[in-house]
């Protein structure tokens, strides 16, 4: 099998690198500065549990980035959503006050979830099939340097008790990047502009629907985990076990970055064995390392994160590849961005549970009980179709040269 990067596959995934690492910077502040913005907001841990969650639903408006994007280009709502991100972090800033913090952080929300769901689109589309999961792992390591990057920062914005502020408005940087993505980054050639408007609804009935609903409710069980693990990852050091914003932050960036190696591991893996069994195996170590990171007080934590990280991060590129590989043309933003929404309903139920159980059972008993609830969800995955391979644009295939692969749905 070829496994090289053509012209092509190289400029759309250098073009997403670029928007997706911008993208996670801006995005992951809020969990980064948790630590200091929930004390200096007044927040207990249930408190801001219900905030992130509240926050969380903004993703929901990046539906209708996806109803754009089907309709009329993928393209436009991709630099829109790239520079709301920007001006809204910059107006968390310039601003004071839970609610206003709330409300810019739910507009942040809804417009990251809407570029990282177009990047996935513009990848699936653009890629040749051979190297598709790797080039989203490639993607994915640029998010996870952007994160790393982050809390790397963050120690520098720890006193006074409101300079946090600042490191949202830092994000503003991003802007410089935007007249690189404005005059190289063209249309999909997969998209067409639709005849008539297919109606959303339509992805929840028949074909679609036998794969968009067990990809939701895998994803919600996941997200249901994931949001209360990475959000409380950094309080949990620093508030419960006393580490310095140092420590904290130098442990979760150096192990996580030893398991963002999964990234590229997974997305190889993924186009060489499959993305099923890559899923199933991120899925059971994110849960079992994400778990155990809070019932260790040690040194051995670190080790836990590493384990957690690797796992979370094969899942990544080998999801993101087949809710692309699953959905026809014509939908397939509007189902990346609804599979994106149940994932955060997920993170918003796992807040939600968190905000009751978690300053009555503790930290470390919520997390487990969110964790198993993840791996139940693995037979749903097995539900699913295999997608490695599969053709998504006819020039796509022509140029990738991979011969005998399934040519799905030009229209």
């Amino acid at each position: 099998m070829n496994h090289r990067f053509n012209h092509n596959d190289r400029r759309i995934t250098t073009l997403m690198v670029v928007a997706g690492f911008v993208q996670s910077f801006a995005g992951s502040l809020l969990v980064v500065t948790l630590a200091f913005s929930r004390p200096d907001l007044g927040l207990s841990k249930g408190d801001a549990s219900w905030l992130l969650a509240v926050i969380r639903l903004g993703s929901f408006t990046a539906v209708a980035y996806g109803i754009w994007g089907d309709r009329l280009g993928r393209r436009r709502p991709l630099l829109v959503a790239f520079v709301t991100i920007l001006l809204a972090n910059l107006a968390t800033a310039l601003t004071s006050g839970v609610l206003t913090f709330t409300f810019f952080q739910a507009v942040t929300r809804a417009a990251s979830g809407a570029v990282a769901a177009l990047a996935i689109v513009y990848l699936a589309e653009e890629v040749s099939p051979h190297v598709r999961s790797f080039s989203m792992g490639i993607w994915g390591v640029a998010g996870s340097l952007a994160g790393g990057l982050a809390f790397l920062l963050a120690p520098l914005f720890e006193l006074p008790t409101d300079r946090w502020r600042w490191l949202f408005g830092l994000s503003i940087i991003g802007l410089i990047v935007f007249p690189l993505l404005g005059r190289f980054l063209t249309e999909s050639r997969a998209f067409h502009t639709p005849l008539e408007r297919p109606p959303v609804l339509a992805i929840l009935r028949g074909e679609t629907g036998r794969y968009f609903w067990p990809m939701a409710f895998a994803g919600l069980a996941v997200g249901a985990f994931s949001g209360p693990a990475v959000s409380f990852a950094s309080d949990y050091l620093i508030n419960d076990l006393n580490w310095s914003v140092l420590s904290s932050s130098l442990t979760i960036i150096s192990a996580g970055a030893l398991g963002a190696t999964g990234l590229l591991i997974g997305g190889r893996a993924a186009d060489v064995w499959g993305r099923r069994p890559v899923i199933v195996t991120g899925m059971v170590l994110g849960a079992c390392g994400g778990a155990a990171f809070y019932w260790q007080p040690g040194a051995l934590l670190i080790l836990w994160i590493v384990v957690g990280s690797f796992g979370s991060s094969i899942f990544v590129p080998a999801f993101a590849a087949m809710r692309s590989e699953l959905f026809p043309t014509q939908h397939r933003a509007v189902a990346g961005a609804l599979l994106s929404a149940m994932s955060v309903t997920g993170a918003i139920l796992g807040l939600a549970i968190g905000s009751q159980t978690i300053d009555r059972w503790g930290l470390p008993t919520t997390i487990t009980l969110l964790a198993g609830a993840a791996v139940a969800a693995i037979p749903l995955i097995l539900t699913l179709p295999e997608t490695k391979g599969v053709v998504l644009h006819q020039e796509t295939a022509n140029a990738s040269a991979t011969g005998g692969v399934q040519v799905v749905d030009p229209e």
